[in-house]
């Protein structure tokens, strides 16, 4: 197994991943997504998408057979060069906030959130989605 940034080429097949584990969001040209591969199939997938000059974690799923194995955990020391850069927000599922605390995430209202991400949690909330606001501060 490899963890690698998918380029423009893999889009179909990164949709593909999505649409499988019944994520909603196409991969937008304000992200970077990043692969698990195993033997050439995409297993797990990350979009980090950088917006209003901050940076949101992004679609992060393992598909299920993998799970449970540390392959979040290795996606997050990944992509974590790119969540240094500047203050990043992520919106998971209520029930799995816990696992984003290990890289540095921590809770924060909703109000704190810029007004675009409010709006994006709302839309969410309206979906029928239970999340949590997190926040991860930018390293010097």
């Amino acid at each position: 197994m490899r963890i690698i940034e998918a380029d423009s080429s893999m889009k179909d097949a990164v949709g593909q991943f999505y649409k499988e584990q019944g994520y909603h969001s196409a991969w937008s040209n304000t992200e970077r997504a990043f692969i698990c591969l195993n033997d050439g199939a995409i297993i797990g997938s990350v979009k980090v998408e950088l917006i209003n000059d901050v940076t949101i974690l992004r679609g992060m799923y393992i598909a299920s057979e993998f799970q449970g194995q540390g392959l979040g955990l290795q996606f997050l020391k990944h992509i974590e060069p790119v969540l240094n850069l500047r203050t990043a927000y992520c919106m998971p599922l209520a029930h799995v906030t816990d696992f984003y605390k290990h890289i540095g995430f921590n809770e924060v209202e909703e109000s704190q959130y810029p007004e675009f991400l409010q709006q994006r949690c709302e839309k969410y909330r309206e979906m029928g989605y239970s999340i949590t606001t997190m926040r991860r501060e930018k390293l010097a």
